[in-house]
């Protein structure tokens, strides 16, 4: 029966004829069917960063402070609303806080030239303070108010992130235990420099843990397994994989390729390995040529480039009539499901 696994090619050279027949032949020796991994997370939803919208929000802004500048405070306001629109349909701005908090101060300028519109421009206020922070005291010819009160902090923890994962808070990178004051916040998720997730969220006065609804990312994709590497002659498998069985190769100068076999985070010993036709099966091996499919670059790993090899379920699968091979192999095997 054979057992299916993922392949990751580590190698800066592409992936030649003789190498593509150590890869076939050490997966008939082993009986390994190799099948595609799984595709990664979906990104989210709208992952660019939209300049024309960025704009656009720019613009309504602007067309807001001239507008109460002016005492055209209808017309301030819906540009207002507008932008604040634009930013709740475009969470995947990175300056989406600082653009909403900026709206929330300039309407609550329009809200203080209201007759008791003071508590309500108050109000407004805190929730821009609590998105970016104190701002700095702007010159003004209007009377001054009362300073803002800084918004008391409590301690957050963030759930349903991953390691590796890129949590941005309000703009600004950070781990998933911080401390913020209640109110809403912009949050931000990327993976492997892919955005996941992105949105507004509501911190309440006495809440301490939120979850984030971030995609979990699938076993055997290349979120999974892509930063499986060869280091000291050993294999290290990608941290908190959870493929249950995964080949991490490289091609050899000298012909033959470096192969171990890995499951979830533990690698076997390194095998080199190399493919020899005999001269009646040579001709079969040639006529046999190599799918069209099979090979594309998927991952990058440092400053060496990386490829993920990809077959599809029953590429391996030929008649062992078909053709008399030697395979030869230097360095101690474990079998798949080995005991470390």
């Amino acid at each position: 029966m054979s057992q299916t696994a993922a392949l990751v090619w580590l190698s800066v050279s592409a992936i030649t004829p003789a190498y593509r027949a150590d890869l076939d032949g050490f997966a008939q020796a082993r009986l390994l069917r190799l099948e595609a991994p799984r595709a990664n997370a979906a990104p989210f939803r709208a992952a660019g960063y939209a300049p024309d919208v960025v704009a656009q929000i720019e613009v309504l802004l602007e067309e807001a402070r001239n507008a109460t500048a002016s005492l055209e405070q209808s017309r301030a306001l819906s540009a207002l609303e507008h932008a604040e629109l634009l930013l709740r349909e475009h969470p995947e701005l990175p300056q989406a806080a600082w653009l909403m908090a900026e709206r929330l101060e300039l309407t609550a300028e329009v809200e203080s030239s209201a007759p008791d519109g003071e508590s309500a421009a108050r109000a407004l206020q805190k929730r821009a303070a609590v998105l970016e922070g104190p701002r700095v005291t702007p010159f003004s010819d209007h009377a001054e108010s009362a300073e803002l009160e800084a918004p008391p902090l409590q301690t957050l923890s963030v759930f349903g992130t991953e390691p590796g994962d890129a949590l941005a808070w309000d703009g600004v990178r950070t781990g998933t235990e911080l401390t913020v004051a209640a109110g809403e916040h912009h949050v931000r998720v990327a993976r492997n420099g892919r955005l996941l997730w992105a949105g507004f969220v509501t911190i309440g006065e006495s809440e301490h843990a939120i979850r984030l609804p971030v995609p979990a990312t699938p076993p055997c994709s290349p979120d999974d397994i892509g930063a499986g590497r060869f280091e000291g002659g050993r294999a290290v498998p990608a941290a908190h994989a959870r493929c249950a069985s995964y080949l991490l190769a490289r091609g050899r100068p000298g012909g033959g390729i470096d192969v171990a076999l890995c499951e979830r985070e533990m690698c076997g010993k390194v095998v080199v390995f190399q493919y020899v036709p005999s001269r009646a099966s040579g001709a079969a091996a040639a006529e046999h040529g190599w799918p069209r499919w099979g090979t594309y670059t998927a991952l990058a790993a440092g400053v060496v480039a990386t490829g993920l090899v990809l077959w599809r379920a029953g590429v391996f699968d030929r008649p062992a009539a078909q053709s008399k091979t030697t395979l030869v192999y230097a360095g101690q095997e474990k079998p798949m499901g080995f005991r470390f």
